[in-house]
């Protein structure tokens, strides 16, 4: 995955600079789909943590938690000229990605690192998760139909998707630890179709009393999830109602109740 990840968070800056590059005030500021926060206010989130990923003095404090953190850095940016959030963006994303690739080295890419509320996973992992990042508020927050900038979505492909549901699906037991494990009794089956997809199964087992999520088809599995790639990060993520994107099958009282449970930041 992790390559792929590298290789996905760099197409998806060079999509994302053009974009950014032409918007107009107006388009800056109007509101995005991300609750509260303008377009340049997602700009601003996504500009500050890449800048922590470089230098570390620039790191949100997570302790109060990871919302009540990205907000302190995405204010401070309201006052900056859009040009210079632009650059930063532009500067930082690109040492980002650097950092990513030499993150996948043999030794350094299995150290562990712990995010607060985002769980422990090895270093190797960053670049799916700031691509996942990416992926989400550009292609959701920013971007029509559910945005308010009005320009093409780029293509959905393997490249972006792929990583970006393995590191969904990797955080999922540590992200939702305390709503899945009194519901989590038996295994169910996430479908999701489209690049990037596969076939997991969530299960009781993981380590500390969380769930356990393997790439694999469980045969009589309590309940089966099916979705699409890109529909699993729009309500993963709770942005939108997963009523609106699954189909269930076998015991659908049970999947509704694991869905309840599915919050993905």
């Amino acid at each position: 995955m992790s390559q792929q990840a590298v290789d996905g968070f760099r197409a998806e800056r060079e999509e994302m600079l053009s974009t950014f590059k032409g918007l107009s005030e107006e388009e800056w500021n109007a509101p995005s789909d991300c609750a509260g926060w303008t377009n340049r206010d997602v700009l601003a989130h996504l500009a500050c943590t890449l800048h922590g990923v470089v230098d570390p003095a620039f790191l949100a404090d997570l302790s109060g938690g990871a919302e009540a953190a990205m907000e302190a850095g995405v204010e401070e940016r309201r006052s900056w000229p859009i040009a210079d959030v632009i650059a930063e963006y532009e500067t930082y994303s690109a040492q980002a990605a650097d950092t990513f690739e030499a993150l996948q080295g043999e030794g350094i890419g299995d150290a562990p690192i712990t995010m607060p509320e985002l769980g422990t996973h090895p270093m190797k992992a960053l670049a799916g998760c700031f691509l996942f990042d990416s992926y989400t508020h550009y292609r959701h927050d920013l971007l029509a139909p559910t945005g308010s900038v009005d320009r093409p979505q780029p293509e959905r492909d393997e490249q972006r998707l792929r990583p970006t549901m393995e590191w969904m699906l990797a955080g999922l037991p540590w992200m939702c630890e305390d709503a899945l494990g009194p519901v989590v009794d038996r295994p169910i089956v996430l479908v999701l179709d489209g690049p990037g997809g596969g076939t997991w199964t969530i299960a009781p087992g993981g380590d500390d009393g969380r769930v356990l999520v393997t790439e694999v088809d469980t045969p009589g599995a309590a309940a089966t999830i099916r979705s699409g790639t890109h529909d699993f990060v729009v309500w993963g993520t709770t942005r939108r109602p997963y009523r609106d994107f699954v189909k269930l099958e076998g015991d659908e009282d049970y999947a509704i109740a694991f869905l309840d449970c599915v919050n993905i930041i």
